[in-house]
């Protein structure tokens, strides 16, 4: 052990060092081999914390993940050197391998993380993620709503120049943009588009057979541009903006076998574009005569590219092992060739049951058919303060299955009056129009005229010619959110009565308050067991009276391990955007701080939290908080904000200041 190392250590530091040799002490073992050459890289104790955490936490994930990553960077020390690229790079393996060991090791033994250091490629990825759904909208409008956008995988080398692929479902982007263009948003319509074309009109997973490179190359580019005729004939409007990016000229793209292929895509289609090049000349000729007797004919365009690949073997040009698409748009034609022969038959029928793992962000899981765990899983993503960035469905919440008909305890109401909630305030309507008033907002042209007319026949008119809009009561549709971790299990302080008991009759006296006015409320709670397992459960979903069965649910919720909150305002969020409501409201009740046992990670969950009430506030939906903590003004403001969370210090006021609080929030 080196003094640097002596003199960076520090209390933070060396409690996560601690901590990660309670999880797993080889882990440990590694790193503090390491730590003499690992030292010089870091500067300070931040950075040693840092470290220990990270690592920490992929030992509390997947331990042996943990010996490969330190004896990594023990082999290779600067790599503790770039935090934010190396903590990139682990966070990726430990969500993209997380059901496959083997790969996961693969990734911390010989993955890249100076990958995630570029920042031209954090840049690209950054913005095709935030235009992520407004491409799959663009692709369901040519009838394609089935598939998603991720990105490629980085390679080993660092090299990020793959083109766009299709995969499975999947349409994998590379991380940095290869090439030179002014607008992105175009590049991106353009690759949906071209891709659109394939999945619409080619024959895919064609098997290559003993083709030659060029063979195979040249059939690609004839079927880009038979596809894509096509689409033009439905979509006129593509061949503008695919002709964006046909820039192929004799004087840029010379005459390789790149640049005579780019130069016979564009000839093929700009039909303004002139080539002087016999072998391009021949090219669109004999396309042309190809699609004169019809563009679904597959086979006449494969004999079409036969033989300009034997006229490019004539030449000795041969397709480099590293060719990019030109125009820059088109994808890599993976999709078009499939394996060369059959597997054997028992390698080829895959498990009817599969674990439901891989969610999008909201997706309900199916029911395994044989029964071994049914529950419904959404996945979510979570916020990392340190990277500023999302990881996508990082969280998995769990919605549990409480028996019916079972004799539970009652839930006895503890000695305090029945609260009433004041009327929700009114709000105009249009639909609702008062007519023939003495004042109002504007005047009655129907009633104007009919006075005209009662005038003219020399009646005595009508003098009430205003009219206005009415109003309605406010809807309003609640999720109360109950903390069920183990700490609930406690005594409040100065009382002996449960955490957990005073939430419940705090649901209990306002599930009636709401139900009383004929307001939609639902109470439901959460607990968690690491960021797999966020359990959910509906004690009285919304449409469903608050009666016996509901109340028997509510007594018999227990307390048991976690507090994993921001996951749980999302779901919860997610529940409240289905409701057609003018007020939406989740109204939290706990005992304390968000903690997990994954997560040693200080203020890691807590602005998770915070970014998930944030993200909530964007669709409309308010959250706020009454807690028991007397300590939670550190963490609470920071979360909710300063005016949305309420401290009470006493369990027999609990009730009395939620049924204020959501007063409060009603009135806004």
């Amino acid at each position: 052990m080196n003094a640097h190392f002596e003199a960076i250590q520090g209390p933070v530091s060396a409690r996560k060092l601690g901590m990660l040799r309670d999880i797993d002490d080889c882990a440990y073992d590694a790193l503090i081999r390491a730590m003499p050459l690992i030292s010089d890289y870091l500067k300070n104790e931040i950075d040693l914390a840092d470290l220990a955490g990270l690592l920490l936490q992929i030992a509390s994930e997947k331990p042996e993940a943990a010996r490969a990553f330190a004896d990594r960077i023990g082999n290779d020390p600067s790599l503790a050197g770039d935090y934010p690229g190396l903590r990139r790079w682990a966070v990726h393996g430990l969500q993209k391998h997380r059901n496959d060991i083997e790969c996961m090791l693969h990734h911390f033994e010989w993955g890249s993380p100076q990958a995630y250091s570029d920042e031209q490629a954090l840049h690209d990825t950054e913005e095709l993620l935030r235009e992520r759904g407004a491409l799959l909208h663009y692709l369901a409008g040519f009838g394609f709503a089935e598939f998603s956008i991720d990105l490629h995988e980085p390679d080993t080398d660092g090299r990020q120049t793959r083109a766009v692929t299709i995969d499975d479902g999947v349409i994998r982007y590379p991380r940095r943009f290869h090439g030179d263009t002014t607008d992105r948003a175009l590049l991106r319509r353009a690759n949906i588009a071209h891709v659109a074309a394939h999945l619409r009109y080619s024959p895919l997973r064609r098997p290559a057979g003993n083709r030659r490179p060029s063979l195979v190359a040249m059939t690609a580019l004839i079927e880009d541009a038979r596809v894509e005729r096509l689409m033009v004939r439905d979509y006129p409007g593509l061949k503008a903006l695919w002709g964006g990016f046909h820039t192929a000229t004799r004087e840029v793209s010379g005459f390789d076998f790149a640049g005579l292929s780019a130069r016979l895509a564009r000839a093929l289609h700009d039909d303004t574009y002139i080539d002087t090049n016999p072998w391009v000349g021949k090219g669109r000729e004999l396309f042309e005569e190809a699609a004169s007797k019809g563009l679904d004919d597959v086979n006449a365009f494969d004999r079409l590219a036969r033989t300009l690949a034997i006229n490019l073997g004539k030449m000795r040009l041969e397709p480099s092992a590293d060719r990019q698409p030109e125009p820059i748009y088109r994808d890599d034609n993976a999709i078009l060739w499939g394996p060369d022969t059959a597997l054997p038959e028992d390698a080829e029928r895959h498990s009817e049951i599969e674990i439901v793992d891989a969610l999008q962000d909201g997706e309900k899981a199916e029911r395994d058919v044989e029964g071994i765990d049914v529950r419904h899983r959404y996945r979510y993503p979570e916020w990392d303060h340190r990277l500023s960035e999302l990881r996508e469905g990082w969280a998995t919440v769990v919605e549990e299955e409480l028996p019916r008909r079972k004799t539970w305890p009652s839930l006895q109401r503890l000695t305090q009056p029945k609260i009433i909630l004041s009327a929700s305030a009114r709000v105009p309507d249009r639909a609702i129009r008062l007519t023939r008033l003495t004042e109002g907002d504007e005047i009655d042209l129907n009633v104007v005229v009919e006075n005209v007319v009662q005038q003219r026949a020399r009646l005595s008119p009508d003098g009430r010619i205003f009219c206005r809009h009415g109003r309605r009561r406010r809807s309003t549709s609640v999720v109360l959110l109950m903390d069920f971790s183990i700490s609930t299990e406690r005594f409040v302080p100065g009382s002996f009565t449960k955490v957990i008991d005073v939430e419940k009759q705090a649901a209990l006296v306002i599930a009636e308050a709401m139900e009383a006015q004929h307001d939609r409320i639902a109470i439901h709670g959460f607990s968690s067991n690491g960021r797999h397992e966020v359990n959910y459960r509906r004690i009285k979903d919304f449409d469903e009276p608050f009666g016996e069965e509901a109340r028997s649910r509510l007594a018999a919720s227990a307390s048991r391990h976690s507090t994993r909150m921001g996951a749980a305002i999302r779901h919860a969020t997610a529940l409240l955007e289905a409701e057609a409501a003018d007020h939406k409201v989740v109204l939290l009740l706990t005992d304390g701080e968000p903690s997990d046992i994954d997560v040693a990670e200080d203020d890691y969950l807590v602005e998770d939290a915070r970014e998930a009430v944030v993200s909530a506030l964007s669709k409309r939906v308010r959250t706020f908080c009454v807690t028991l903590d007397r300590r939670a003004d550190h963490y609470a403001r920071r979360i909710f904000g300063q005016r949305n969370f309420l401290i009470a210090e006493r369990a027999s006021t609990f009730a009395n200041h939620t049924n204020r609080t959501l007063t409060r929030l009603l009135a806004l």
